[in-house]
């Protein structure tokens, strides 16, 4: 007969202990309020996350002795006798279920590292095969920390003891052991299905936080897996991501992100059917607990903005066929295929970045939003907090006082990035009154932040770069084991692709290498740490040796020997591109030649990773620099930070305040030649004057000439030798730069520029010397009309040999892409499943019942708090004194629209059971005949805002908006404008995203920011956060405070905020405003 069992709870009795912190501000700095923190010690989710090794196991078997001690039990099962074993690394313990009865004994062997694997044993005699089956799987389980593997089991046991119970009710004849052996062994994978409470997904938790997600421009997703299993996704089209992050750092990146019409996607997976999974503190709640929830996060790119469920279940699969290899070296990925453009895809696909991505996220995300809410600091101040504890291997509340003045500086800094980066915007800053965070827009706030800044942070362990150069592409620190993982087991981009798509790229970067190398001149970084083993140089007997113990003469050498043992490029493109045989492997690299030593294919791939620079031939006439000879090849030359070129654009806008010539001629362009051996560190380096290579006559700095032949006779010297198999043949580099117009600024401004900022410097253009061979077909030989070229001041032309060129716009390339990527792009509507989550829906009920729902809800509101926000219909009658006639346009798809979001409206406004949290208030009794003019109130800010606090001084009960809806919503945007009170305008030191008209400074209410898939409650909530932000200034009330707004003003403030910003007006609006 098998064990009695009681029905499960499916709960652990005892749950981490909850974690309180500091009520002020993620803004405030941290050393204003140290000591109001809880240093005590907290859960077990928390405390022991940073510390590593036998500490780490001590640390968790410890918690886990405290937890057995105040009753650890899952599903019915209880876990004692906990205590550790004889030998190291060992830990015994005792499964009993109902009734005290005896289940099994276990023995654990543990590998102690930051999380652990485990092998497990019992010695009962007579383990019930299903049971002793959960207790083998163990072993093939992937590292994870005590508590989490014991959950895991439970749940698992739990599962099989349920069936075996039931099987027994059905045949109580048959024994205990066929019992267990009719159970499908399968049914709790790790897919994560287990048996779920209905009531551990709260519909109206993710729908209020699919609505603050929409807010912030995201679009959520949500994506059902069957058996109450689910995955939850967050994304941002590729043309709304290249808004924020410059499109040549995308280009520079992964060339394949704006390559087609896609989104940017989150999947968040292994919830196990909970929703909300966190508690306030960011642990875990006590029914994730129960389940055994282990969050997962995937980074990749979709066709639409969420994948289909087929492909969200492989994306987010964790087991999988294993092929095992002889060699136990990870061999090079495959080679990334080639993008159809045309051709309409589906799936989630990995790009360059989302190994990293994902590391990050799986591993920091979740102790870096608990570290910001127990602590009230931003993202900057929280990273340094976890990566300081994992460094120390100390508790965070034993280091936070004496990293306060880290955590500080790191806020700050990250204050001054946000004026040249456009961070996403922070949730728990803006955000007030949640009970739980919500984890889809946190986490995918997070990313789009490191993803922003990833040129700034290590791609392996991801702390914070400490160089003195910025860099555009993403590398690794100057850890030996990062760049060890990186190289070696092949992180970051495809070498294969690059080699297969960009063939004359790989050639020049192993082309300078070997260069540099020959002279003796290689710069930080070099391919150290990397294991290799090379033949000692002047060694007679071919002996090996460390490469890493060389001399720097040493090292050189070794970099061209190897190198001179490698294939061309073309060679290895056409082994690649080869069909396989029938029955093997796509061709990898090292199957060219076996004579090969391994060393030389880990430098090949160290010469294009190390590359932090953005390199591009330019094949298409329209793209390439005008009467420059026929044997220069061109590349697109991008080096320098990301924000390198908001920088530069800040400087130049600067220029043309102060200068009538720069307002005419904001650039100028000159060239930059250096000796051939100098450019494997220029292109990672960018320009500078750090070594002096020939002579400083006109003073410190970069030194220009505006005539080409001087750079390229007088400086840009060739090599004694260079890389046999190249097929370029590099003779010279001369670089092609953008400089600010104010020569006068300039060390020197003749016979040569000489830039000592340089910020004001941004390379363009590489151009390549190829002596007598042949330069590549050009895709379009005539040369387009309607190309825009760069105006050159005609006080400083840039020539050849004295003939003028001319220089294509360098933004023209780009927003052509970005035409064609917006061109392409249509914005998909929101499916069933989540128009249901955002109507407030179970997944099994019916639109039906939600529209009956909602109309009970209005006859019947619900009751609310005593003290909750009260309506002053005497102030909002004041503030239509001057309202206008509503709109007279209308039309059948925007009356539609309308009416089913003030359906929703109404619904959510009736169904709350607190205004004050809702934040919004629309009047019903200012609903007319018309449904194109609404009148809706802002209310209960945050009392610590300086607008708050002016509102209560002057007793202000709200802001009161009107909106007014186009003909054509919901594909053009709503005009919203303030009634009243009047607002602090920004040129007289206001803020809040308030025009001096009263209309909303917000990208997403024109034409360019607009999209159908925004509602008005989300649209509230997003102008709620903008007057809550304090960056750059805090809304305040005005002196006329109680002075209505015009209809005329608010226009024109309108007009003149898109016309500062670039952004489109939408069509009509003059006749949507009369």
């Amino acid at each position: 007969m098998p064990i009695p069992f009681k029905a499960p709870e499916d709960c652990a009795r005892s749950t981490p202990t909850r974690l309180s912190g500091p009520s002020s501000s993620p803004s405030t700095p941290y050393s204003a309020h140290i000591m109001a923190s809880d240093m005590g010690p907290s859960g077990s989710s928390n405390t022991t996350v940073h510390v590593r090794g036998r500490k780490r196991f001590l640390a968790d078997l410890n918690e886990l002795k405290a937890l057995c001690k105040a009753g650890y039990e899952v599903r019915g099962l209880q876990m004692r006798q906990l205590r550790a074993g004889d030998d190291e690394g060992t830990f015994e313990c005792t499964i009993f279920g109902a009734d005290d009865q005896h289940l099994v004994s276990l023995s654990f062997v543990v590998s102690v590292s930051s999380n652990h694997t485990f092998f497990c044993f019992s010695e009962d005699a007579d383990v019930p095969a299903p049971v002793l089956r959960a207790v083998e799987a163990i072993a093939e389980q992937s590292a994870r920390p005590i508590q989490e593997m014991f959950n895991k089991l439970l749940l698992a046991l739990g599962s099989k003891m349920i069936q075996a119970y039931v099987s027994d009710a059905e045949d109580s004849e048959e024994e205990g052991e066929d019992d267990w052996e009719t159970y499908n062994e399968h049914s709790d994978d790790d897919y994560g299905i287990v048996p779920t409470d209905p009531n551990s997904l709260d519909i109206g938790q993710l729908q209020r936080d699919f609505i603050e997600t929409v807010a912030c421009g995201y679009r959520p997703g949500f994506v059902s897996l069957g058996t109450d299993d689910f995955v939850l996704s967050t994304s941002l089209s590729i043309v709304a991501l290249a808004r924020d992050i410059p499109p040549r750092a995308l280009m520079a990146w992964d060339r394949r992100l704006l390559a087609r019409t896609q989104h940017l996607t989150l999947l968040v997976s292994g919830m196990r059917g909970t929703y909300p999974v966190l508690q306030e503190d960011g642990t875990l709640s006590a029914d994730a607990t129960a389940r055994a929830v282990g969050l997962h996060f995937h980074v990749g790119l979709t066709a639409e903005y969420k994948p289909l469920k087929e492909h969200a279940a492989e994306a987010v699969r964790v087991f999988g066929l294993r092929e095992e290899r002889s060699n136990p070296r990870p061999s090079p990925p495959e080679p990334e295929p080639e993008i159809d453009v045309k051709e309409h895809w589906h799936g989630f696909q990995s790009f360059s970045l989302s190994d990293s991505l994902e590391t990050l996220l799986n591993d920091y995300f979740l102790r870096v939003l608990r570290s910001r809410l127990r602590y009230g600091i931003g993202w900057a101040g929280a990273e340094v907090l976890c990566w300081e504890a994992e460094r120390s291997q100390k508790m965070e509340h034993e280091i936070i006082e004496s990293v306060a003045k880290r955590i500080d500086d790191a806020e700050e800094e990250e204050k001054a990035l946000a004026r040249s980066y456009r961070l996403p915007p922070d949730p728990l800053s803006t955000l007030e009154g949640r009970t739980q965070p919500n984890l889809l827009l946190l986490a995918f706030c997070y990313l789009i932040r490191r993803l922003t800044l990833c040129a700034r942070y290590c791609l392996v362990c991801h702390s914070k770069l400490r160089t003195d150069y910025d860099v555009l592409k993403p590398y690794v620190c100057d850890s030996g084991l990062c760049a060890y993982r990186y190289y070696s087991l092949n992180h970051g981009s495809s070498l294969e692709y690059e080699i297969c798509a960009y063939p004359e790229t790989v050639d020049l970067l192993v082309s300078l290498a070997y260069v540099a190398a020959l002279g003796r001149v290689l710069d930080e970084p070099l391919p150290v740490r990397m294991g290799l083993r090379v033949v000692k140089p002047s060694s007679l007997t071919q002996e090996m040796c460390d490469f890493d113990g060389l001399s720097r003469a040493e090292m050189c050498t070794a970099i061209t020997d190897l190198i001179g043992k490698l294939p061309s490029i073309k060679d290895m493109k056409r082994h690649l591109e080869e069909a396989p045989q029938a029955g093997r492997a796509k061709r990898r690299l090292k199957d060219i030649d076996p004579d090969i030593p391994d060393a030389a294919w880990l430098v090949l791939r160290w010469c294009v990773a190390s590359c932090t620079a953005h390199l591009e031939e330019l094949r298409s006439v329209e793209d390439r620099v005008q009467n420059i000879g026929s044997n220069w090849r061109q590349f697109r030359f991008s080096v320098g930070a990301p924000d390198a070129e908001a920088k530069y654009r800040a400087a130049v806008v600067k220029a043309q305040s102060e200068n009538a010539n720069a307002r005419n001629y904001p650039s100028l362009y000159a060239f930059h030649g250096s000796k051939l051996e100098n450019w494997h560190s220029i292109i990672r380096h960018g320009l500078w004057y750090k070594t002096v290579t020939n002579g400083r006559a006109y003073g410190n700095g970069v030194y220009f000439a505006k005539d080409g032949n001087t750079s390229i006779d007088g400086y840009a010297r060739g090599a004694s030798g260079g890389w046999k198999n190249s097929a370029i043949g590099t003779n010279r580099c001369v670089a092609l730069a953008e400089i600010v117009n104010l020569p006068a600024r300039f060390v020197s401004s003749a016979p040569y520029f000489v830039v000592a900022d340089t910020q004001w410097i941004v390379c363009r253009y590489l151009l390549v010397d190829t002596g007598s061979l042949p330069l590549p077909a050009q895709t379009a030989p005539q040369l387009p009309s309607d190309i825009p070229f760069v105006p050159l001041d005609p006080k400083h032309p840039t020539t050849i040999a004295q003939a003028h060129i001319q220089i294509p716009e360098p933004s023209y390339a780009i927003e052509k892409i970005l035409a064609t990527r917006r061109g392409e792009f249509v914005d998909v509507e929101y499916d069933s499943d989540d128009m249901r989550i955002f109507h407030g829906q179970g997944a099994s009920e019916s639109a039906k019942a939600a529209e009956g729902e909602a109309e009970n809800a209005l006859e019947e509101p619900t009751a609310r708090d005593a003290d909750d926000w009260t309506h002053d219909p005497a102030w909002v009658q004041e503030c239509l004194e001057h309202l206008m006639p509503p709109p007279s346009e209308a039309s059948p798809t925007a009356t539609m629209a309308v009416q089913r979001e003030l359906r929703m409206m109404l619904a959510e406004q009736d169904g709350t059971r607190s205004l004050r949290e809702l934040g919004w208030y629309m009047p019903p009794d200012l609903i007319g005949d018309n449904l194109f003019q609404w009148i809706v109130e802002l209310h209960s800010f945050d009392p610590e805002l300086p607008i708050a606090q002016d509102m209560a001084e002057r007793g202000v009960n709200s802001v009161v908006f009107e909106l007014r809806f186009p003909p054509t919503f919901p594909h053009a945007p709503p005009f919203v404008r303030i009634l009243k009170p009047r607002f602090l305008p920004f040129i007289q030191g206001g803020g809040g995203h308030i025009t001096g008209g009263g209309s909303i400074c917000m990208d997403l209410l024109t034409a360019d920011g607009w999209s159908p898939i925004y509602n008005i409650p989300g649209i509230l909530l997003q102008i709620r956060m903008a007057i809550s932000n304090l960056e750059p200034r805090p809304a305040r009330l005005a002196h006329n405070w109680n002075l209505a707004y015009h209809m005329a003003e608010a226009l024109d403030g309108y007009k003149r905020a898109a016309a500062t910003h670039g952004w489109k007006i939408p069509q009509g609006l003059d006749r949507l405003a009369r």
